[in-house]
């Protein structure tokens, strides 16, 4: 690099690239039991998916999603 100009400057192209890239996800309030029945719902015909993905596309907070799903599965509702 040749001068703290030309570092700024990249450093501010990556940082746009990354905003155009990002997803706004609007988090829902949910009870368990709708978390429960959306997520079972969701994976039904799906043979796999990221937890972060249900959680993104049912507007649900991550540490949600995650109790669910561990608990799906552990109830042998769902194999994961």
């Amino acid at each position: 690099m040749r001068s703290r100009t030309e570092f700024v400057e990249r450093a501010v192209e990556t940082y746009v690239e990354e905003l155009r890239e990002a997803r706004v996800v609007v988090v829902k309030e949910w009870t368990e039991a709708k978390a429960r029945a959306a997520v079972f719902r969701f994976l039904k015909g799906r043979p796999a998916t990221y937890v972060t993905d249900i959680a993104e596309a049912l507007g649900m907070e991550l540490d949600l999603a995650f109790r669910v799903v561990g608990a799906l599965g552990k109830e042998g509702k769902i194999v994961g």
